[in-house]
């Protein structure tokens, strides 16, 4: 139980430092790259679900792909 506290404390006080924060002038790549690697998740997984694992190793180079190209500049 108590590592379970330990853990917890340590996910919650340390959730800051993975906001992968840039300077302050940074730009929304960061939060952008966050948000395509959970939507790329979730349509890999969907296709993995609907097709099987063979289309899914065919479309997931294609999701990501596709991804990365919709990142914002810096």
């Amino acid at each position: 139980m108590k590592r379970l506290a330990a853990l917890s404390t340590t996910l919650i006080l340390g959730s800051p430092v993975l906001a992968l924060a840039e300077d302050h002038s940074g730009g929304y790549r960061g939060i952008g790259m966050l948000y395509y690697i959970f939507m790329a998740a979730i349509l890999i997984y969907g296709v993995n679900d609907a097709f099987g694992k063979k289309a899914m190793y065919v479309a997931a180079p294609i999701i990501i792909v596709g991804f990365y190209f919709l990142l914002p500049d810096n």
